[in-house]
């Protein structure tokens, strides 16, 4: 039997020899696609070689991580839904196409791997907005016979990037796993019963879809080819489904060994199938610099986490539990991405810190809905079951189960909604303006050359005007407003967390523009918007605002400086995971699964600023990627380098790295001697999220000019409270602490002028004799409504207080009871005055609370108490 690893190669080396050039897996964030969330497929890293912007391949051959998340839900409860898999593709740009495509595949399939030829089906468009795919069917009858080759429709055969853009008829090979008891008597590939398997699919991209939907050839043919390794190998390894592979035996083992459990039940078999690909998914999302946050990436990523420690505390286990399975995910991708076994501590620290919150959600979550219940109300809202799903790890199928113990139902239909709605920031998205810039930006990124950036040297330069683009994203000859390529510029464009340069552009003598932005958003060519006139081909002098720059300089250098004393204290598993830097101040996010002692942070600031007054070297070169792990150099989880890199190096220098204070791989502006820092001030540190921290800082010129700020405000605080100013804190306090005495007086002389009633309160008795005492206290605050209701209550024996409060059309109020009341509690009391509010209530026989609309007065509502 062949394992993954295996058949993995076989696949890169077989086409190797056919002359195709293996091209390493691209990162799992598209960096030249803002449109995607995630890579989703091995075609995306070719975009442009499909679209004929870039030329450079004629033909490739690959095995593409990616992730796909929109059928998140559908996970573990089908045979092959995944959400991390690995695709096998073979792709031709006007190179080979229908003949050799199909030719190959068989090739590699029957005689490669030797799957039986009988088992192998395919399929081909049957026509319909483009014509019946005849080529194919014709090369396919050389290897199969035309019973097992099936036509199918638009649906399944013909694929499309987009609404328009490149498109194209694609065949299909299914493989036949055996009968699986399906009761159609026709039972083939249509069927949906799990026997016929889609494992290759061959995209012939010839076509150019036009906004009305017409469709043109396109300049050449390509081939867009899609395997799936999990699929390949449920064939070739006998295995039921993906998860009987060994993708994921080794993880279903090792939970069934820890979890103690066997998996032959239903409900066990799904919880092991989550449980080993969303530990998957996640080390790798990890790996890449994701972390768990309630947007974007991030958000997919902690649904990842959560659904998997759901499953897993269903099976009884009540710790973190996911982040023990990262050495075993290790294991089976050992040698083939290295990002996995560089970053295991750090992917560990990350699930462990996100497993631990969640499961203290959970806890929470089933004190939610006891509230929700607690209120009386008939039907759950889909908003809140929904909210009690994402938020707290509840499902749908628990909610409603715990409801209908208690005669609750659960409006389902609004929670699909609900999660229609959230399942939007799950979903690759862009509108059609962004997705237009980026199709331009594609064609200049091809059509000009590489923005030579040489503002690591100087902050003016000479550059030419090589394209222009109007405010709408539409190339001109002459704009006013909008955005310019230059051949050189000495501007910064905005990356690795720092913010652009700014500057002017000067024309005889005169200036002509200003640069207010700079962004590269593929990459490649540098786009300048300035405000101004100019011409394409116009030779201009661009200058960068170089007091601004230096600030910029400092703020990033401090970054360098805090991240090496955060390491030097807390070890080498900190990570950053975030940046900012801006003339004004910088901004680091960092990694760490404890919180830290004050003593801790102050030794990380001292490090810092010593290494800022020791007036270090500070040296960057240009050196091949490989040198980094050589010499030591730190670099950023997920990041895409160039090679050869730019090394920023404080302090030693590279013929003696060991001796290094900080060495990290960074593209942006740095000092040229640490003494240029001055000082780095911490203005705040604190948690972002579970496991991530934050600095927030200034230093250099921005850090004096704070200073002097400081100080001109405490003069002017000295000269007010008429001291000395070394002793306005001391002067500050003495005040604080008088006026907090005297708070505590006027809150004690409120509180009882609120209590001691008068004309704002009336008693009555119902008819079973219960005694109420009801109080009016719009004077007060709706938290301090329990206050003046135990301070009644003490004067009475028995008796059922009430205190209510309107504001702005709104009212709030407590019900509690004093003495014991044999025919009255506080709660249902509360209830019957909610309903006549609108609004809700909630609590215990001896006190609830509750609020609504501000209708009739409540001696009148109090009616229905007779």
């Amino acid at each position: 039997m062949k394992t993954s690893t295996e058949i993995r190669n076989s696949y890169l080396q077989f086409f190797n020899k056919k002359g195709l050039p293996t091209i390493p897996s691209s990162s799992l964030v598209p960096h030249s696609d803002p449109t995607l969330l995630f890579t989703s497929a091995g075609m995306v890293q070719f975009k442009a070689n499909f679209l004929g912007i870039d030329n450079s391949l004629k033909n490739a051959v690959s095995c593409q991580k990616c992730v796909r998340t929109t059928d998140i839900d559908s996970v573990g409860f089908t045979e092959r839904h995944l959400t991390f898999f690995e695709m096998l593709g073979n792709f031709s740009f006007g190179d080979y196409f229908k003949n050799e495509a199909i030719a190959w595949a068989w090739e590699y399939l029957t005689q490669v791997l030797g799957l039986p030829a009988d088992k192998l089906y395919v399929s081909i468009y049957k026509g319909g907005i483009a014509p019946r795919d005849e080529e194919a069917y014709q090369a396919w009858l050389k290897y199969v016979p035309k019973e097992r080759i099936f036509e199918l429709g638009e649906a399944d055969n013909f694929w499309t990037m987009g609404p328009t853009g490149p498109c194209g008829p694609c065949s299909e090979i299914y493989y036949d796993f055996g009968d699986k008891g399906c009761k159609n008597p026709h039972c083939d590939i249509t069927c949906d019963c799990g026997r016929f398997v889609e494992i290759w699919n061959i995209v012939f991209e010839s076509y150019n879809r036009q906004q009305d939907g017409s469709l043109k050839p396109l300049p050449h043919n390509n081939i867009d080819t899609g395997m799936g390794l999990e699929r390949l190998c449920m064939a070739m390894q006998g295995a039921k489904n993906v998860f009987g592979t060994d993708l994921f035996t080794p993880l279903i083992e090792q939970a069934k060994k820890d979890l103690h459990i066997s998996g032959s039940t239903k409900e066990e078999d799904s919880a092991l199938r989550i449980i080993a690909d969303h530990a998957r998914s996640s080390s790798f999302l990890i790996a890449e610099g994701i972390l768990p946050s309630n947007e974007g990436r991030g958000y997919i990523l902690r649904r990842l986490i959560r659904r998997a420690a759901r499953y897993a505390k269903l099976m009884g286990n009540d710790k973190p539990y996911l982040y023990t399975l990262v050495p075993v995910v290790q294991k089976i991708f050992a040698g083939l991405y290295p990002e996995i076994d560089k970053n295991a501590a750090h992917i560990q620290d990350v699930l462990k810190q996100e497993e631990t919150t969640f499961l203290k959600t959970l806890v929470t979550g089933e004190e939610k809905l006891a509230e929700i219940l607690a209120t009386g109300t008939k039907t759950i809202s889909g908003a809140d079951a929904f909210h009690l799903h994402e938020t707290y790890g509840f499902p749908l199928e628990l909610t409603r189960e715990i409801a209908a113990a208690r005669g609750v139902s659960v409006d389902e239909k609004g929670y699909e909604q609900a999660k229609e709605t959230a399942q939007e920031k799950s979903r690759s998205y862009a509108d059609e303006f962004t997705k237009g810039k980026v199709i331009v930006m594609q064609k200049l990124e091809q059509a000009c050359p590489a923005t030579k950036f040489v503002g690591y040297d100087t902050l003016t330069a000479q550059g030419k005007v090589l394209a222009l683009l109007n405010s709408q994203f539409e190339q001109a000859d002459q704009v006013t407003d909008g955005y310019a390529v230059f051949d050189t510029t000495p501007f910064y464009a905005e990356s690795g967390g720092q913010v652009a340069d700014t500057g002017v552009l000067v024309s005889n003598g005169e200036e002509i523009a200003q640069i207010t932005d700079v962004q590269k958003p593929l990459g490649k060519v540098f786009l300048h918007k300035f405000t101004g006139t100019l011409k394409k081909g116009d030779v201009v002098t661009l200058t960068v605002d170089a007091p601004r720059r230096a600030r910029l300089r400092a703020n990033h250098s401090a970054i360098h400086l805090v991240n090496a004393a955060l390491r030097q204290v807390f070890g080498t598993t900190v990570h950053q995971s975030g940046s900012f830097v801006s003339p004004e101040r910088f901004r680091f996010d960092y990694t760490l699964s404890k919180t830290p002692k004050t003593e801790e942070l102050n030794k990380v600031w001292a490090i810092a600023n010593k290494a800022a007054a020791d007036a270090l070297p500070v040296t960057c070169q240009t050196r091949p990627l490989a040198d980094a792990e050589k010499l030591g150099a730190v670099t950023l989880l997920g990041e895409k380098y160039a090679d050869p890199a730019r090394f920023v190096l404080m302090g030693g220098d590279f013929e003696h790295a060991d001796q290094k204070y900080s060495l990290e791989l960074c593209g942006g502006t740095h000092v040229k001697n640490t003494s240029e820092v001055i000082t780095v001030l911490v203005l705040k540190e604190g948690s972002v999220s579970a496991g991530v921290r934050r600095i927030e800082g200034i230093a250099g010129p921005a850090a004096l000019d704070y200073l002097k700020e400081v100080n001109r405000q405490a003069e002017k605080l000295a000269a007010r409270l008429v001291v000395p100013a070394k002793d306005v804190f001391a002067r500050v306090n003495a005040i604080m602490d008088e006026l907090k005495d005297v708070k505590k007086q006027y809150e004690d002389f409120r509180q009882k002028a609120l209590a001691a009633g008068g004309v704002n309160e009336m008693t009555f008795a119902l008819k079973n004799g219960t005694t109420v005492v009801l109080r009016y206290a719009d004077d007060a605050q709706p938290k301090e409504l329990r206050n003046i209701a135990d301070t009644i209550a003490q004067k009475h024996k028995q008796a059922l207080v009430i205190v209510s409060c309107d504001k702005d059309g709104k009212r709030a109020f407590v019900v509690k009871t004093a003495g014991k009341l044999p025919n009255t509690d506080a709660v249902t009391v509360a209830k019957q005055l909610a309903e006549q509010l609108n609004g809700r209530a909630g609590g215990r026989a001896d006190f609830a609370q509750g609020g609504g609309e501000a209708k009739e007065p409540m001696e009148k509502l109090l009616a229905i108490l007779q």
